[in-house]
């Protein structure tokens, strides 16, 4: 279980680079990361307890570190990538889930859109678009 989130993590990171070319991260430092994070999280006897609290720590100290060194505005979508690469890696979210929620829907046939209902407060170019 470790192994398998740490590579989810990995590969997350790695495709920062095609927000911005400067935000490339060697496997190198991962590891490093990755290291210090095993020496610097909760232990215990326990084996499945350690598990989770390594995954755990891992992933707030990864999302501390990378943060460190983004920009203001790509600190949402990182979080966002970050998120939708867990819940893909674990099943939990499929690629027509997550083009929807990148594009929106794509209304074919404009006549069979549905109406605007909240006139009062939403005008109808907003409602349409």
């Amino acid at each position: 279980p470790v192994a398998y989130r740490t590579s989810l993590l990995f590969f997350c990171i790695a495709s920062l680079a095609d927000i911005d070319p400067m935000y490339q991260y060697s496997l190198d430092w991962f590891i490093n990361l990755f290291v210090r994070a095993i020496a610097d999280s909760e232990p215990s006897g326990d084996l499945p307890v350690r598990l989770d609290s390594l995954n755990s720590y891992f992933q707030y100290f990864l999302y501390r570190n990378v943060c460190r060194s983004l920009f203001e505005k790509d600190k949402l979508n990182f979080s966002m990538l970050l998120c939708a690469s867990l819940l893909m890696g674990y099943n939990r979210m499929n690629a027509d889930e997550w083009r929807q929620l990148l594009t929106g829907g794509v209304l074919l046939n404009a006549d069979k859109a549905p109406r605007n209902q909240c006139k009062d407060w939403l005008d109808d170019k907003v409602w349409e678009a």
